[in-house]
């Protein structure tokens, strides 16, 4: 049986967070992420949330769950600006200061469903283990 190492896995997604500040984007309702071909953030900028805006995310950490055996990314909550959108997934990605080099790590769908057109703020409540994480096993 082939096996992956988690210190690896944390080190390897430490050096892509390395490449510069990682962000979380809005996305519209009608924005079908396509894990094989979203590269960049070119490939889904014009894919944000009308009225949307990155947000830069704060305390950002990989965190290694030994007894979950995965790499977990967390951040503090985000939250937008004033925005008048509707949403219902974000994704994650780390600007490098040119969308074409500026890799998306990942799609979340929010868990409440559709955020219906609000005017105000919205915050991202990020889950007690982080956005996503990367199993080993």
């Amino acid at each position: 049986m082939s096996t992956l190492h988690l210190k690896s896995i944390e080190l390897m997604l430490d050096a892509v967070l390395a490449l510069g500040t990682l962000k979380l984007s809005p996305m519209a309702t009608t924005f079908v992420p396509n894990s094989a071909t979203d590269q960049y953030y070119s490939d889904i900028s014009a894919e944000l949330a009308s009225g949307a805006a990155a947000v830069t995310l704060t305390g950002v950490v990989t965190t290694i769950d030994s007894v979950n055996n995965r790499v977990e990314l967390d951040t503090d909550n985000a939250t937008t600006g004033t925005i008048t959108t509707t949403t219902n997934k974000y994704a994650l990605w780390v600007d490098t200061t040119n969308p074409a080099t500026s890799p998306v790590l990942a799609t979340i769908d929010l868990v409440e469903g559709s955020v219906s057109t609000v005017s105000g703020t919205i915050t991202f409540t990020v889950n007690a283990e982080g956005h996503f994480a990367l199993k080993a096993a």
